[in-house]
């Protein structure tokens, strides 16, 4: 019996001692905390906006980027935060903005811009206040620059005075006449003025759209100047957007051909939108039945 003890005892000694899980668990704790998703609030949709192609570009580095989903049943939207910041030196572009507000009483609401590459990369929803409007413009050369090649050239050219060196400065000095350049700068000026005025950007208004629906066979006639717009849907979340496409003649009878109903925040009242012949929707608040 003793030199069966005796084996079993070194049998044991010869075992691994086992490892306590706390090392691991620790490591795991530390992994967890260093990996913590990025908390997302849910803010009302005050407004969408379609505007023209508008620049910008980060003024500063650390600008953050967020990511926003966008509720399908109701105007509400999604905010989460990335790890990704907007990048300084680049310049960015933008057709599309959203206002966003907490729903607290007395906060005001927040604009974000979609941003593009200028190669149509998207980037992500950004602040508004949080950019510089217009494209980046490298720093010019300073005047110390300036000065400091003015002072190498008189020593690249000390040489002694011949007549050829002499009728060379004096040929340099008729080149570039001040003249020609003013009136060049000032046809540039021209053709600048000219190309921003004839840039108008056409604003959409997005509306909630509550229903669509098929109008009484009638005919209207506007009751005052009357604008009627161009239509689109929206395939993923009930919402459409009007584009101003002309304006109705009064005393001319126009016939409903479809509706709907659309209102411009989730509070406000539905209006009727109708289909009119020939020309486009408008509200019916400015029409009355034609005889």
């Amino acid at each position: 019996m003793k030199k069966i003890k005796t084996l079993l005892a070194t049998v044991a000694l010869a075992l691994p001692i086992a490892v306590t899980p706390l090392a691991p668990a620790a490591t795991l704790l530390a992994n967890a905390a260093t990996t913590k998703a990025a908390l997302s609030t849910t803010e009302t949709l005050v407004a969408a906006t379609t505007v023209a192609k508008t620049t910008y570009h980060a003024a500063r580095t650390g600008v953050p980027v967020d990511k926003i989903d966008f509720a399908a049943d109701k105007s509400v939207a999604t905010l989460t935060p990335t790890t990704k910041t907007v990048a300084t030196k680049t310049t960015y572009s933008t057709t599309k903005t959203v206002d966003l507000s907490t729903g607290k009483k007395g906060a005001k609401s927040t604009t974000y811009v979609l941003l593009k590459t200028s190669d149509g990369t998207l980037v992500g929803w950004v602040k508004a206040a949080n950019l510089t409007k217009g494209a980046y413009l490298a720093p010019k050369a300073t005047g110390a620059t300036k000065v400091a090649v003015k002072k190498t050239t008189p020593k690249k050219v000390t040489v002694k005075a011949t007549p050829k060196q002499a009728t060379t400065k004096k040929v340099s000095q008729k080149v570039t006449p001040k003249k020609v350049t003013k009136k060049d700068s000032a046809k540039t000026k021209l053709t600048a003025k000219k190309t921003t005025e004839k840039i108008v950007p056409t604003k959409a208004t997005w509306l909630l759209l509550t229903k669509r629906t098929t109008p009484a066979k009638k005919a209207y006639t506007p009751t005052k100047t009357t604008p009627y717009y161009r239509a689109a849907f929206a395939a993923d979340r009930p919402t459409v957007s009007l584009t101003k496409a002309g304006t109705l003649k009064t005393g001319t009878a126009y016939r409903a051909t479809k509706a709907f109903y659309a209102k411009t925040s989730a509070k406000a009242t539905a209006h009727e939108y109708v289909l009119l012949t020939g020309t486009g929707w408008t509200s019916t608040a400015n029409l009355k039945t034609a005889k």
